[in-house]
Parts: C-alpha cells; sequence; structure tokens
C-alpha cells in the first residue's frame, strides 16, 4: 500500500519495479522519530488490488523484506529529501542504481532474513 491506500501511484507501478519504504517513525502515528529505509521489495502484482485493511484503498502485491534501517543520513544524496513527506514517487536512473547498491552492500551485510509480516 501506498500513500493511504491512493489507487493513482501503484497503477503507475510496473511488475519488477523496486521499492524502498521510507520509515519517518518506529511505528505509525506517534512513534520514536527514526528517519530510515526499512524494507526493501520488488512488485510483483499486475495491478493495484482492494486493500482489506483501508475501506476503498488499494494495494499492489509485492515481495518485501526488512531489512537494518538504513539511516537518511547515509542516502540523503540519492534522495529529493524534500519529496519523502509526499510518500510516493520515482527516483533517476543514476540515483536509484546507486541507491540500491548501498541498500545491496546493507543487506548482504545483514545476512539472510524472513519477509516481514
Amino acid at each position: 500500500m501506498a500513500n493511504h491506500g491512493k489507487r493513482a501511484p501503484l497503477a503507475r507501478m510496473r511488475a519488477g519495479d523496486g521499492i524502498l519504504i521510507y520509515s519517518p517513525s518506529t511505528t505509525y502515528p506517534h512513534g520514536e522519530p527514526l528517519q530510515a529505509v526499512t524494507i526493501i521489495g520488488e512488485v510483483t502484482g499486475d495491478e493495484p488490488e482492494p486493500s482489506e485493511v483501508i475501506a476503498g484503498g488499494f494495494r499492489r502485491a509485492a515481495r518485501l523484506r526488512e531489512i537494518e534501517p538504513l539511516p537518511l543520513g547515509l542516502i540523503r544524496e540519492y534522495l529529493p529529501v524534500a519529496r519523502i513527506r509526499f510518500g510516493f514517487f520515482e527516483l533517476d536512473a543514476v540515483d536509484a542504481e546507486a541507491l540500491l547498491d548501498l541498500v545491496a552492500r546493507r543487506v548482504a551485510e545483514q545476512g539472510p532474513t524472513t519477509p516481514p509480516g
């Protein structure tokens, strides 16, 4: 789910697109500040589907994996930081590749884990 279940952002995605999930806090809505990428993944579904969590909302099937939090300070040069608070956006190819390389190194250091949920 993205942007509180809005369909339009999910419809712009394609199967195989990479996903980075940024967590501003440890829990929603009133957790401790975290400001880190905490989940990575890949879109697997072909179309948005109705959400069982938010009435009238949508979700998109994806394979997700929790990672050791990757602090914003380590990745801000690859992200349009001002856009993070709006929730959903596409990175240009150069920044996406650099950021995914950084995430891949973090995942390799972490070792195997199980998917969230």
